[in-house]
């Protein structure tokens, strides 16, 4: 975890107190907060952009190049197990010490800041793009389309996602509708801190904004998840896209 705490500065602002867990010889959780009585256990994750990544746009900016990437946007691994690390850390504190829900806190920071956080975001919610074929309507997410984070660990109940630069913060607050809890971290003060960024797959699907993934259906095979949807919803030219994130930049001279 950083220096300065970006996850202790916010919930400040909103009035939160925040509390660091004391140490020991488990692997604990970061922070404790407490809004008019409801106490939030936190376990804070910040997502940096990859030294070799940062080195090779650096060079290629010092000797004028275009530099251009592109990332797959669907669920990651290497996410995965960061996740599971603090699902456990957030078990472990939480078997000690008095709370009403458990978040895990990500921070995206530098150049692939946005990158990271719908990689996140892809990696908790299992989560796709689908559209009609008979149709031109736009994209909509579909959740749990692969195997997930939330699904995987129940006993999460929600993730704070965060976009940060230069003093700004984008945030949203992710709900696991898996979780036993989740409707009381909805309903929660922390939550209507937010009046826009409060992520509710299940009022989504209500509202006919998302679709969602619940039945007995094996993620690993796409056709049979996309059949489940077709039967679902009534659309038998359903397909899925997954994105990809891309950018390019040059080096401008500054003109005095």
């Amino acid at each position: 975890m950083p220096s300065i705490s970006i996850a202790e500065a916010i919930l400040k602002h909103w009035g939160a107190s925040v509390d660091p867990v004391p140490t020991s010889q488990k692997e604990e959780s970061d922070w404790l907060a407490t809004l008019d009585g409801f106490r939030l256990l936190i376990e804070e994750k910040t997502k940096l952009e990859n030294p070799d990544s940062a080195a090779t746009r650096a060079e290629a900016l010092r000797s004028g190049q275009v530099h251009g990437s592109t990332t797959p946007l669907r669920p990651n691994n290497r996410l995965s197990g960061v996740i599971g690390k603090a699902a456990k850390q957030l078990r472990s504190t939480g078997a000690d010490v008095q709370h009403d829900a458990r978040v895990i806190w990500f921070t995206s920071v530098g150049f692939d800041r946005e990158t990271k956080d719908y990689q996140a975001y892809n990696t908790l919610y299992g989560a796709t793009k689908t559209f009609d074929l008979d149709l031109s309507a736009s994209l909509q997410d579909c959740f749990f389309f692969y195997n997930s984070e939330f699904f995987r660990h129940h006993d999460v109940d929600g993730a704070y996602l965060v976009v940060a630069d230069q003093g700004t913060a984008v945030v949203r607050l992710c709900l696991n509708p898996f979780s036993a809890r989740w409707t009381t971290l909805r309903d929660s003060p922390f939550a209507k801190k937010l009046a826009t960024g409060l992520v509710d797959p299940v009022a989504r699907e209500l509202a006919a904004e998302a679709m969602l993934v619940d039945g007995p259906v094996d993620r690993r095979n796409s056709e049979a998840v996309l059949r489940c949807l077709r039967t679902k919803y009534g659309i038998p030219k359903l397909q899925n896209m997954d994105m990809n994130m891309a950018s390019a930049v040059i080096a401008v001279p500054h003109k005095r």
